[in-house]
């Protein structure tokens, strides 16, 4: 789907190292005959085997460059087909190192975002050794705890406990690139190695499980959710409120941690709700209030 700006907005092909690999993306920013040169840089973090160019990171470039800020996205290690075979402190380092990027072009003030398996991700970024540069985080359709979720909810427990059985027992074999099918809806699978179930989705070793961590946390924290995004696979309901309230309530060191509930459009589907559909516009108008609220205003108009 294609999000056109009503204002003109640049846009630039980029591409960085992480972890020895080039990391491919693209950086929006506002158009020149409309604002000085941007002061803060938003860097966004995509969910699973999503890309930069998909909802909401995709509108969320266009809309937030429209608006005054200067945004990256790009394909982490978790987009695509990569996802089968990658595992969650790639990515985490990989999100360090689109941070580091933007600083390197000059900008001391970042706003970290994640959407859906990118919260995790950044969460935990931020909350082990983030760069001086970030001075606020968002999670947006939030996750706190990707093992606990994937159990209750994606797969429930019995079948959780076969599969990630099967997934350690390939992994102590030395067969950890084997690939499997998570089966968390009916006809619905995610394709992934036994080494990477275990690295997102393991309850007893995942860092995926970062509840504890965003105690670490430092900075300003956007929670951002549409009311019609709860998760369900073949186990019980998790609510995103829950998941939100249980976010607030762990960033004891930010010095303010605010939830934005999104409406929902009538119809929308749960997933559709977590791509925030037909509320795209809302939402990046939330977020641009929000980071003015924390002193990260966008460039100033011509």
């Amino acid at each position: 789907m294609g999000y056109l700006p009503k204002a003109g907005v640049g846009f630039e092909l980029i591409e960085f190292r992480s972890n020895g690999r080039d990391v491919q993306g693209g950086i929006f920013s506002p158009d020149p005959k409309l604002f000085q040169p941007a002061t803060t840089a938003v860097v966004l973090v995509h969910g699973v085997e999503s890309y930069w160019y998909s909802a909401p990171t995709m509108f969320l470039g266009a809309y937030l460059a429209e608006a005054g800020y200067t945004v990256i996205g790009y394909n982490g290690v978790h987009s695509g087909d990569n996802f089968r075979t990658s595992e969650f402190e790639t990515a985490v380092s990989e999100a360090g190192d689109a941070v580091s990027f933007m600083a390197g072009r000059g900008f001391d003030k970042i706003f970290l975002v994640g959407h859906s398996l990118g919260t995790p991700i950044v969460e935990h970024y931020q909350g082990d050794r983030p760069h001086p540069a970030v001075k606020a985080l968002g999670v947006y359709g939030p996750h706190i705890d990707i093992p606990t979720v994937t159990r209750d909810s994606l797969l429930g427990p019995e079948l959780y406990e076969t599969f990630a059985n099967e997934c350690r027992a390939l992994v102590a074999a030395g067969k950890g690139d084997e690939i499997k099918l998570l089966p968390f809806r009916e006809g619905k699978f995610v394709i992934t190695s036994a080494k990477t179930f275990l690295s997102y989705r393991d309850v007893k070793t995942s860092k995926a499980n970062v509840e504890k961590i965003i105690g670490n946390i430092e900075v300003p924290f956007l929670i951002v959710y549409d009311d019609g995004d709860n998760i369900q696979g073949k186990g019980a309901i998790t609510r995103r409120a829950t998941i939100a309230d249980r976010i607030k309530k762990n960033a004891v060191n930010s010095p303010k941690a605010d939830i934005v509930v999104i409406p929902s459009q009538p119809g929308n589907s749960p997933f559709q709700a977590h791509l925030f559909l037909g509320n795209e516009r809302l939402v990046t108008e939330k977020t641009v209030e929000w980071l003015k609220s924390v002193g990260l205003p966008p460039a100033p108009r011509c």
